[in-house]
């Protein structure tokens, strides 16, 4: 199984949670909020090929925690994946926003700069202007926008400028997510869970949770496990284009 974007060390029991993950042989991009949280993250899940650590910035976090701005363009040059970096236009945050779009945008600037990376963004009540940074700032990058909750015409822009997207559960389950599943290209989604933050029955979703997959092969009219080879090929044709 795949999951494009977890907090995996936000975890009640990170590590247990870990050596699943290991044990199962999935894949998972285990996002972070920070680049102090990266670099404890990736010392704690170092050593196999399943797990992948992103060096992220919370843009709900990129005011309070300023300081790791020097970190994260420190760190940026060793790092393959970015995440979860992006802007937020939620009402709590949107005192910040201008500081927000200033690090989104230096972000992907210096990524590209860097030969590009594969990007996990978070565009809450932002799509607009982290399209408009994207399509301004276009490069060698691979943006993967993180449960999308544009408009259909945000999402036929997005795909225009070379976007993927990550689904998780939520958003297979209401009508706007099912609308915009519908004009996005097959070969440009990933499965993602955003656990511990998404839950089923009060208990996070995990890594290997396999709704997603069950519900893109009934949405396409597919069998599970032709679904499930389908989007094993996505995640080998993000990652191959970046080698």
């Amino acid at each position: 199984m795949i999951d494009f974007h977890c907090h995996l060390d936000l975890y009640h029991e990170p590590m247990k949670v870990f050596a699943e993950v290991q044990k199962k042989r999935d894949f998972v991009l285990a996002v972070t909020t920070s680049p102090k949280a990266y670099q404890k993250t990736s010392y704690y899940f170092k050593g196999t090929d399943t797990v992948k650590v992103a060096l992220g910035f919370h843009p709900e976090l990129v005011a309070q925690r300023s300081v790791e701005i020097a970190l994260f363009f420190e760190l940026i040059h060793r790092c393959k994946y970015l995440g979860e970096i992006g802007i937020d236009g939620s009402p709590r945050a949107k005192s910040s926003l201008l500081e927000q779009k200033r690090f989104f945008r230096e972000a992907v600037i210096n990524a590209n700069l860097c030969g590009g990376r594969i990007m996990s963004i978070h565009s809450r009540y932002a799509v607009r202007d982290v399209l408009d940074i994207l399509e301004g700032f276009s490069g060698q990058s691979k943006p993967v926008l993180h449960w999308f909750t544009g408009t259909k015409t945000d999402v036929l822009r997005a795909v225009s400028i070379g976007c993927w997207f990550s689904i998780n559960p939520n958003m297979c389950y209401t009508q706007s997510g099912r609308e915009n599943l519908g004009c996005i290209p097959l070969d440009k989604l990933l499965p993602e869970t955003d656990a511990p933050f998404t839950q089923i029955d009060g208990k996070p979703y995990m890594p290997w949770n396999t709704s997603v997959t069950t519900f893109l092969a009934h949405l396409y009219g597919m069998q599970y496990d032709d679904m499930s080879k389908q989007l094993q090929k996505n995640l080998y044709d993000l990652i191959g284009s970046m080698l």
